[in-house]
């Protein structure tokens, strides 16, 4: 290591005594193939050739620095806790960086959601223009920094909200297989990876507001659920199908006076943003009948409505077969999913697998029971540990509080699980 810090420290000298001056006929001499890289990338500019190697000098610095951290911290980074999670927020990392160059290089414009317009004058764009959550941000972002185009202040902001909906899909996965949550941030990022075709603000959003809800359901935190329904209201307004998805998950579970309570009051909230929304940003339109479209898109079997059975089909059988191993709050919430198909058929393009994007918690969550139950075993027989019920408070299989929890809540016991073959 020694030797390596020396030797960084002579190319520095070097550099500044010569290297800096030298001109870029003498550096093609030092680097192979100097020539063909100057041929495809153009010329370099004057004096721009001793930049790139300071520049490289500068990287190799720092991955010097890097290795002497590492040395000094070797022993630490040796523990079991430590490097799983350094395993599990490298992955729930490359689930993130995933989408996120998906969505910087392959997609495109969509002519019906102009970026520019959105941010500008959202009241003129029909359908879209109340969808808002993460148009706001970017708009506040182009304010603050005048200088970024309109697609890149609303890129930023999706690159944040991709970071959220990773964030919380890990939460959410906790609930079922504990500390191996990057497992349902893994299958987050392919599923939504097909589902990336033109810019558009409120995908991901949905993504966010659903899953958020869901985790509020889920742990019995029904105010914070109501708020969080209302800020979804904002993004997309389908979202009023989690309403009747919370009194059939909560069925026999809660009083039915608190069903009510949280029914009636969520539903009463969804309108009334809706009637501010309409009255304070009207739009042309608020939707679009599809039904005719989608019949036809069915019937005639169009490349488009086959693409976009191909890819979530899959991940819909496979959460059908894994249906008998997931826990009841994500039995109960598979009401949702034909509750989107009506909406979607009347209102929607079935042939864009992205609108089925607030069901993707409920498939994570089955897919991810089904895992539990039958492959993650460590290698020397005994189950991992895991985050269950009985360890989330106010949760569904957690403390009781006000409603009683039964074997049925909380899943079959570790030694009646299936083991891995």
């Amino acid at each position: 290591m020694l030797a390596a810090v020396l030797l960084l420290l002579a190319l520095w000298v070097v550099f500044f005594l010569w290297g800096r001056r030298l001109p870029a006929s003498t550096w093609a001499r030092v680097f192979p193939g100097f020539d063909l890289a100057e041929r495809a990338f153009g010329p370099s500019p004057v004096g721009w050739v001793p930049k790139v190697v300071a520049i490289w000098l500068g990287i190799l610095t720092l991955g010097t620095a890097g290795l002497v951290v590492l040395a000094h911290f070797w022993n630490d980074l040796q523990r079991s806790e430590v490097r799983a999670r350094i395993y599990s927020n490298t992955l729930s990392l490359a689930a993130f960086y995933g989408l996120l160059v998906e969505l910087a290089t392959k997609v495109y414009a969509n002519p019906q959601y102009d970026i520019q317009t959105m941010m500008t004058n959202p009241r003129t764009v029909p359908v879209f223009g109340q969808r808002l959550l993460l148009v706001w941000p970017a708009m506040l972002l182009k304010h603050l920094v005048p200088q970024l185009s309109f697609v890149t202040a609303f890129d930023i902001i999706q690159a944040i909200g991709i970071a959220i909906a990773i964030y919380l899909i890990g939460e959410w996965s906790a609930l079922f297989v504990g500390r191996l949550k990057f497992l349902g941030q893994i299958i987050m990022a392919l599923f939504l990876l097909p589902t990336f075709v033109y810019l558009q603000g409120h995908d991901v959003g949905v993504v966010i507001t659903y899953t958020l809800c869901f985790l509020l359901l889920y742990k019995r935190q029904y105010w914070f659920f109501g708020l969080a329904l209302c800020v979804g209201m904002l993004n997309h307004q389908n979202i009023l199908l989690l309403i009747p998805t919370a009194v059939v998950i909560l069925w026999n579970r809660e009083k039915p006076s608190k069903i009510l309570w949280l029914a009636v009051l969520t539903t009463a909230a969804y309108f009334t943003i809706q009637v501010i929304l309409n009255t304070v940003l009207p739009i042309p339109q608020t939707h679009e009948p599809k039904v005719w479209w989608n019949m036809r898109l069915i019937a005639e079997m169009h490349k488009n409505m086959l693409y976009g059975a191909m890819t979530i089909v899959p991940w819909y059988v496979a959460a059908a077969a894994a249906l008998g191993s997931a826990d009841p709050f994500l039995k109960r919430a598979t009401v949702l999913f034909p509750m989107q198909v009506g909406v979607f058929f009347l209102y929607g393009q079935l042939n864009e697998a992205r609108i089925f994007n607030g069901f993707l918690p409920v498939v994570i969550g089955i897919l991810l029971c089904f895992l539990r139950d039958h492959y993650l075993e460590v290698t020397d027989g005994r189950r991992r540990p895991q985050i269950s019920r009985a360890e989330c408070p106010n949760s569904f299989g957690g403390k009781a509080g006000d409603t009683e929890i039964t074997q049925a809540d909380c899943g079959p016991p570790p030694e009646r699980r299936a083991v891995a073959r």
